[in-house]
């Protein structure tokens, strides 16, 4: 699939999308010399990048970013490889991560999404008698709202990258607005849901198209508005040829006074397709 430049989201709406997502994003060289990242993935290392030397630090299946990167040269890309981020603060926080590697006349990029592991997700069921606003979910979240923005956060000096980024990125990306209709996908999502021979048929039509549990999507178009955050939830969305896809969403909402301009949505290929979907209904996000 190929993305019309002026079908891409604004420069602003990637700098947003981007910087105040709910997961960690990073682009580096091919020697995993960072050249930005944002909030999210501070937390995930603990503090800024630079502290480590301007390098992401990771151990886990493998023996750290080393070896990452070359498994990303030999394949290109890899999902939900299980990591454990070492941190500047000197602690462990066990997580995932994507990455594609990119390489053309300007050198090699490696642009990377980690997430980290959560035992619970938002929003949850009515029934359910945690407190909610304890979980290590609600805890991640507002830990990435609350975050100053990292030193190599995007910013408009990083259009080139930002819109590389959103077109490569080994992770499903849309925008929907307040009406619920699919702003932008960027080729990872469109692919998702086999979109990618008409995509004209997903994108500018409504969420509800690739929702496999109707009632499920009404709730989260409920929330948006208050950008009230899903976070590591699963869910079915349903392909062009109506199969179900087994995927895991965290997204958030840009929102002012009370009205949402779109979500930032990421949407992982569930690495347990085989456990039951998330069910929710009637929870307000904890103040």
């Amino acid at each position: 699939m190929t993305v019309d430049k002026d079908k891409l989201p604004s420069v602003e709406q990637l700098i947003d999308v981007v910087g105040n997502s709910s997961v960690g994003i990073a682009v580096t060289d091919g020697t995993g010399a960072v050249a930005l990242h944002n909030k999210a993935l501070a937390i995930l290392l603990g503090g800024e990048v630079s502290d480590l030397g301007g390098r992401i630090r990771v151990e886990g299946s493998t023996d750290g970013v080393p070896e990452l990167l070359k498994r990303l040269e030999k394949d290109g890309r890899f999902e939900n490889v299980q990591v454990v981020f070492r941190g500047v603060d000197g602690k462990d926080r066990s997580g995932a991560m994507n990455a594609v590697r990119i390489s053309d006349g300007k050198g090699v990029r490696v642009h990377w999404v980690g997430r980290p592991e959560l035992e619970k997700r938002l929003p949850v069921s009515d029934t359910s008698t945690d407190d909610h606003a304890m979980s290590d979910a609600a805890a991640w979240i507002r830990a990435v709202d609350q975050r100053e923005l990292p030193k190599l956060t995007p910013t408009a000096a990083s259009e080139a990258l930002l819109r590389e980024f959103y077109l490569v990125a080994p992770v499903a990306i849309h925008l929907i607005g307040a009406n619920g209709t699919v702003m932008h996908a960027n080729p990872a999502d469109v692919a998702l849901v086999e979109y990618s021979a008409t995509p004209s048929e997903y994108v500018g039509g409504h969420i509800r198209r690739i929702y496999e549990d109707q009632g499920l999507l009404d709730d989260f178009l409920s929330r948006w508005d208050e950008d009230s955050p899903i976070i590591n939830f699963r869910a079915n969305f349903v392909t062009k040829d109506g199969a179900p896809k087994p995927v895991l969403i965290f997204s958030t909402a840009q929102a002012e006074g009370g009205s949402v301009s779109n979500t930032r949505c990421f949407v992982f290929n569930d690495p347990q397709p085989g456990r039951e979907r998330d069910k929710v209904s009637a929870f307000g996000w904890p103040a």
